[in-house]
C-alpha cells in the first residue's frame, strides 16, 4: 500500500473520528486534482481517495494522520485539520 512520493507536497495533520468523517474525507479527496495521500511516516502512505484504504488507516488506530496533497487543498479539508 505504499505510494511513490516525489516533488513538493502540502502537509496537514488531520483527525478522522467517525465513519461519517471518513466518508466525507474520501469524497472530498476524490474530487481533488493530483495525489492525495495519508501517512504516519515517510515509509507508509495510502491513497486518500480510497475508502477502503482510509478505513484501514483508521482501523490501524493511527493517532497522527498526516494528509499530503500535491496542490493546496486546505479549504477543502479544513474541517479535518488539527494544526
Amino acid at each position: 500500500m505504499g505510494a511513490n512520493m516525489t516533488g513538493t507536497y502540502h502537509r496537514y495533520h488531520i483527525e478522522l473520528v467517525t465513519v461519517s468523517d471518513i466518508r466525507k474525507f474520501v469524497s472530498i479527496a476524490s474530487h481533488c486534482d493530483g495525489k492525495v495521500l495519508l501517512s504516519v511516516s515517510d515509509n507508509f502512505m495510502i491513497n486518500a481517495k480510497s475508502l477502503l484504504g482510509v478505513m484501514l488507516a483508521k482501523n490501524m488506530d493511527w493517532n497522527h494522520l498526516i494528509l499530503l496533497t500535491e496542490h493546496d487543498h486546505y479549504e477543502s479539508f479544513k474541517a479535518f485539520i488539527t494544526e
